[in-house]
């Protein structure tokens, strides 16, 4: 990986781009000097990573060649969409074939819209792990407008990868400081390194481009794409940043603990304990998760710090879709969407809960806060309540929405005015709402006792059904994400 000037370049190096991935043929067997690691610097400006130094950079192999990957969240790696999604392997450690940890893959995604080598501001991709890596402090994306002022020119960053060094071996992982030579937020991409200073190589493919907080954290926010010149050479990387909505919606995991879903400041319990390891100064060793890895405390770089709120500030909640009266046919797929906010000097959002028929259903811990495909069997009235729950143990209701399956909708009534006004204000507890709600309401406008019954299920990857109610005539039901 990185850095200046290889031997002569080769024809394929003269092309102004390329892709940085290693082939896969250099995948048949490991390299025979890469089973130690290298003490003196490999390349130009960069050397060879400390036993657990930069731990959340990982290899990716298979399915198309050695690439980089990032753990941005216990259970995501992200890297390079041309990297390709099949039979992928994630290594923890310093070498890409041997050594470290190796995690299972759930499923692996690339994104879309990827359009080839000169489309580096949408080069990402992402595999889900089987299981969250609990043990070891994440290097977490850089997400919103305040924390974003960090990116511009001329910024220290670090840059690590397991690719080419300037000896022509790969496989290894290496790190080097380098800075920022251009910032193209409308493009989502930034240019580094080169000019003799630290840069990618092929093989580095995905890894991560990561910056400093004033808190001392490392946060990652670029995945290597190509590189100009050849080895070492300037290094275009996709911002994180604008894979951050894609990466959520398809992983199903919330991968900003301390911003919304618009990049606003709305720190969580998880907004902390992110990697502050000194430059290439690992602790601990593999077998332990590198034990002992030093973390920040919580978070307060652009706000408060999560637990720095006025309890008293209640959040708002409401269901933005569907509406009152709005009729379905049987069998036919819903998606609910639930508005959800923070007060400003309030707390922020724990979870959103749907309830249908006075039973909850499901569950959304971060927003936006959808769920989707609800498939209604059973011809009725039913009723929906959101229910917003913040950190601070403040619950409130919105108001009721009531549809049709077959089934004309009987008029909304009027709130009563002792419960208040059902949008948030409600107070803390179950008081939100109004008198035509909860409960009471399936008695009256509801499924029959003897429908089909519920089985209400997340997205892939997520606990499995939530509850079963009988009656409801409610099937398939999934919320988007997990924490």
């Amino acid at each position: 990986m990185l850095m200046g000037l290889r031997h002569p370049p080769t024809l394929a190096f003269l092309t102004l781009t390329f892709a940085l991935t290693l082939p896969g043929l250099a995948l048949a067997s490991p390299p025979t000097d890469i089973e130690a690691l290298h003490p003196e610097p490999l390349i130009a400006n960069g050397q060879g990573v400390g036993q657990c130094a930069w731990p959340t950079a990982v290899a990716v192999t298979g399915g198309g060649g050695l690439c980089t990957g990032t753990l941005i969240h216990p259970q995501l790696v992200v890297y390079a969409a041309h990297c390709g999604a099949g039979n992928k392997t994630i290594r923890f450690g310093e070498t890409a074939f041997s050594g470290g940890r190796t995690e299972s893959v759930q499923f692996c995604m690339t994104n879309p819209d990827y359009g080839g080598t000169g489309d580096q501001g949408h080069d990402w991709a992402f595999c889900r792990l089987k299981n969250p890596v609990t043990d070891l402090p994440i290097t977490p994306p850089v997400s919103g407008p305040c924390e974003n002022t960090i990116i511009q020119i001329n910024q220290q960053v670090a840059v690590v990868g397991f690719g080419e060094t300037l000896q022509g071996s790969s496989g290894v992982k290496n790190w080097g400081f380098t800075n920022l030579l251009a910032v193209d937020k409308p493009g989502n991409k930034v240019v580094l390194g080169g000019g003799g200073t630290s840069s990618v190589c092929p093989g580095d493919s995905g890894g991560p481009a990561y910056v400093q907080f004033p808190d001392g954290s490392w946060r990652t926010f670029g995945i290597a794409s190509t590189v100009s010149g050849g080895c070492g050479g300037n290094g275009t990387h996709a911002l994180l940043e604008g894979a951050l909505g894609w990466l959520e919606a398809e992983s199903g995991l919330d991968v900003t603990p301390c911003t919304d879903s618009e990049g606003n400041w709305a720190p969580g319990p998880l907004c902390g304990g992110f990697n502050t390891l000194t430059p290439n100064q690992g602790v601990g060793d593999w077998s332990s998760w590198c034990a002992g890895t030093p973390a920040s405390v919580v978070s307060d770089v652009c706000g408060n710090a999560w637990d720095d709120f006025d309890e008293g500030q209640l959040p708002s909640v409401s269901i933005a879709s569907p509406v009152w009266g709005d009729t379905f046919q049987a069998n036919s797929e819903v998606d609910i969407f639930i508005d959800a906010a923070k007060h400003p000097d309030g707390f922020s959002i724990k979870e959103v809960r749907l309830k249908i028929n006075g039973g909850d259903v499901a569950s959304d811990l971060a927003d936006p806060y959808e769920f989707l495909k609800a498939n209604f069997v059973t011809p009725g009235v039913f009723t929906m309540v959101a229910v917003a729950e913040d950190w601070s143990g403040n619950i409130v209701e919105s108001e009721p929405v009531a549809i049709g399956i077959d089934t004309e909708v009987p008029p909304k009534p009027e709130p009563d005015p002792d419960t208040g006004d059902g949008d948030g204000d409600g107070g803390s507890g179950d008081d939100g709402g109004t008198s035509f709600g909860g409960d009471d309401f399936g008695a009256d406008f509801g499924a029959d006792d003897d429908g089909a019954g519920c089985a209400c299920n997340s997205t892939e990857g997520s606990p499995g059904p939530w509850w079963l109610l009988g009656g409801l005539g409610l099937l398939g039901l999934r919320r988007r994400r997990d924490g």
